[in-house]
């Protein structure tokens, strides 16, 4: 009898051992909003100047910082007066990113400073490893 539970027992562990090395970790895509390097912390996503094409202009950079290839998905880009803009996302690597065609601030939107909501993935389509880090908001002075 002792001799059939040791049997027993070392087969059951022989078993776990080798189940245990056949797990993978899944890979997920994880979507994040990312601001301008280098500006403040934490980042502006606000590229003002006073001349040029570029002037006032809110520039978002999409990044994917999961361990498997995004789709294409939408960014919304929400001005607290001013409206909300859709932006379509193009397919993002793991481990890259991608900047969107720059924003105009709607002029309606100072008040008198210019508060934005930032929501990656907003049509929800993609399975993330992480949906919590899919917004960012800020401000823009004049």
């Amino acid at each position: 009898m002792l001799r059939q539970m040791f049997m027993l027992a070392s087969f059951s562990f022989l078993i776990i051992v080798a189940l245990s090395g056949c797990t993978k970790k899944v890979a997920k895509v994880d979507l994040v909003p990312v601001g301008l390097p280098g500006l403040s912390d934490p980042p502006s996503f606000c590229k003002l100047v006073k001349e040029g094409p570029d002037k006032g202009r809110l520039v978002v950079t999409v990044k994917n910082q999961g361990n498997a290839n995004a789709p294409a998905s939408t960014t919304r880009v929400e001005f607290g007066f001013g409206g909300s803009f859709q932006l379509s996302t193009p397919a993002i690597t793991a481990g890259g990113f991608v900047e969107l065609p720059p924003l105009s601030i709607p002029a309606t939107c100072y008040n008198p400073d210019c508060e934005f909501k930032i929501t990656v993935d907003s049509t929800n389509q993609i399975n993330e490893s992480n949906k919590e880090n899919n917004t960012a908001s800020g401000l823009c002075r004049r």
